[in-house]
């Protein structure tokens, strides 16, 4: 508090900014070198982010190609043999190992009813040990098929045996473009037949053609008019995708397809859950597209907030924590070396104003012996004169009575001049050496107003003035010492007289802000040049056009009140006018009425 005080605004501005620019520097320059690190680690991570994401795509493809090995087998089955029954089929696909794929689910046929034959087809498979085989859904169509085998079968068989897939459009496409390419068609977005509504993943449909009679027929009509059924695969891409990534669950990869028509859910392109959880914050991120089975996918793999390897994020984390600490430390070192240098410039001003203050002391303490000796020295000197006089006096045979009295006048106005220089000499030794005690309590302002109304209303008569004191007629009180209160007031009261030859003096007070009064004394005297104005307070000093006439003063009473009243917690304020007179005030903080 002290410093701010003493301080200028611009070695504030200078005491604040520098530091602060001293920071910003630091802060900048560890920026960049965390900035560079961060760098270098990205592109470390981005190497690795990028083998990892084409692992994963080639898995994926590898994962799909299986797939179609596996209906390639199944359809050399049917190929090497005239009639494929139900027992065959189920033992082919059981060495098959399906469950060896990840997201495999089954093989199955799908069987090509030719028109007219629906009843003959349902009466045949019923005989099979199947009473309640049915096409589903029920109506004639001009194209009909039946799920006829699906393993391993558990419970599917019974949900799936007999569906006409193909009167399904998210499956028809691919079965058209099976049946008239010869190759493998994948099926748009579907939902699998053993979910319900309250466990949904995407599923998908990997069909192959069967023909009569060989090889694939040449063209597409011939294709069309020798198809017999379809072979498929069943898989889902939850399992698919299942464990892809491994134990590395830093990446969250998404797989949309680009499919033909709609599938089961319109407008559901997300087709698998992101593998290693959700990202709120994306650091590297790649895209893939791939054909498999004459279909397209998109894959899009993003980094997780785990990605980063415990060191890098250490690493960087200490990068950063070091250049914090080391900008505060250096901002807070410039601040202690400024404030140091700024006390220590105070610290010189301080000494040399102490210095100075001392030896104006010195000076002011010659200067007051000075005056005080000259002005104990004539009183005495006028006493010794005044005591000759009356030793020359008395060695006469007669003596008038008025010459007597005259000598006697001027004796008492001489020792009245003395005593009240010997009383201000005590009052300002006591006010300079601090052993005046103040002892403040609730005043009432108008009883002391009348105190002093009281007191100077004889003098002021004597002197053919006119004094007025304004009492306030409300009650008003301050918290302060009456006594040092009554002789700052009794001492201007008695200055205003002093220097006022004809006129008035007034006395009163005014309410000002902040709950505060200010007692007034005002004159009609001989003012005050506002070149002298600063002095008057100082020790023996009168206004230079007054003859010193020490029967009227020595200087000392507004030395005195000045003094007083700063030890009251106020300090006197005047101001006048040459020639007109002068105004001197006082002002207290008020107290509530008691």
């Amino acid at each position: 508090m002290t410093i701010h005080r003493r301080t200028s605004w611009r070695e504030r501005l200078v005491m604040w900014l520098l530091p602060l620019a001293v920071l910003a520097a630091a802060a900048a320059a560890s920026w960049t070198v965390w900035d560079r690190e961060r760098h270098e680690i990205e592109r470390e991570l981005q190497a690795e982010f990028d083998t990892r994401v084409r692992e994963t795509v080639g898995l994926f493809r590898e994962r799909m190609l299986a797939y179609e090995q596996a209906l390639h087998a199944t359809h050399g089955l049917f190929a090497s043999s005239p009639r494929v029954e139900r027992g065959d089929f189920q033992a082919f696909v059981a060495s098959l190992r399906i469950e060896t794929h990840p997201g495999l689910q089954g093989m199955g046929y799908a069987l090509r009813v030719p028109a007219g034959e629906r009843e003959r087809h349902e009466r045949t498979v019923r005989a099979q040990g199947f009473p309640a085989y049915a096409i589903n859904p029920p109506g004639e169509r001009a194209e009909l098929t039946s799920a006829l085998y699906f393993e391993p079968s558990g419970n599917t068989l019974l949900s799936t045996l007999g569906t006409d897939y193909y009167a399904e459009p998210s499956r028809r496409h691919a079965m058209d473009a099976a049946r008239d390419t010869g190759s493998i068609a994948i099926s748009n977005k579907i939902k699998l037949p053993e979910e319900d509504a309250q466990a949904v993943q995407a599923g998908y449909r990997m069909y192959m053609p069967v023909y009569g009679g060989g090889p694939v027929p040449p063209t597409v009509e011939e294709r069309r008019q020798k198809l017999t059924g379809w072979i498929y695969a069943a898989f889902s891409m939850d399992g698919l995708m299942s464990n892809i990534l491994g134990e590395r669950t830093s990446i969250a990869v998404d797989v949309f397809d680009g499919g033909v028509g709609g599938g089961d859910d319109a407008g559901q392109d997300l087709l698998v859950d992101r593998v290693g959880g959700e990202s709120a914050v994306k650091l590297l991120f790649a895209t893939q597209r791939l054909q498999v089975g004459g279909y397209s996918w998109t894959l899009t793999a993003q980094s997780l907030p785990n990605f980063a390897t415990t060191s890098a994020t250490s690493k960087l984390q200490l990068v950063a924590g070091v250049g914090i600490a080391a900008s505060l430390l250096l901002a807070v070192a410039t601040w202690l070396l400024l404030r140091r240098r700024i006390r220590m410039r105070i610290a010189a001003e301080e000494l040399r104003a102490a210095k100075e203050k001392a030896e104006a002391g010195s000076r002011a303490k010659t200067q007051f012996l000075a005056a005080a000796s000259h002005d104990l020295r004539q009183p005495v000197q006028a006493l010794g004169l005044f005591t000759a006089t009356l030793q020359a006096m008395a060695r006469r045979a007669q003596v008038p009575g008025e010459e007597v009295g005259q000598v006697a006048h001027r004796l008492h106005l001489t020792l009245q001049g003395l005593g009240r220089l010997l009383n201000g000499l005590f009052d300002l030794s006591g006010l300079e050496s601090g052993t005046v005690a103040v002892a403040k309590r609730p005043v009432n302002v108008a009883a002391l107003l009348q105190e002093l109304q009281s007191a100077f209303a004889g003098p002021a008569a004597e002197k053919g003035l006119r004094l007025r004191v304004r009492i306030p007629k409300e009650a008003l009180w301050v918290d302060t010492d009456p006594l040092i209160l009554s002789r700052v007031l009794s001492n201007l009261l008695a200055n205003a007289l002093r220097y006022t030859e004809h006129g008035r003096v007034l006395v009163g007070c005014r309410r000002r802000a902040g709950g505060r009064i200010e007692i007034q004394v005002l004159d009609t005297g001989i003012g005050i040049p506002p070149e002298e104005q600063a002095r008057i307070f100082s020790d023996f000093y009168q206004v230079a056009d007054v003859d010193r006439e020490r029967e009227k003063g020595m200087g000392l009473g507004l030395a005195i009140a000045q003094r007083s009243a700063q030890l009251l917690g106020t300090r006197v304020e005047v101001q006048s006018q040459l020639g007109r007179g002068s105004r001197f005030s006082v002002t207290l903080s008020t107290l509530a009425s008691g």
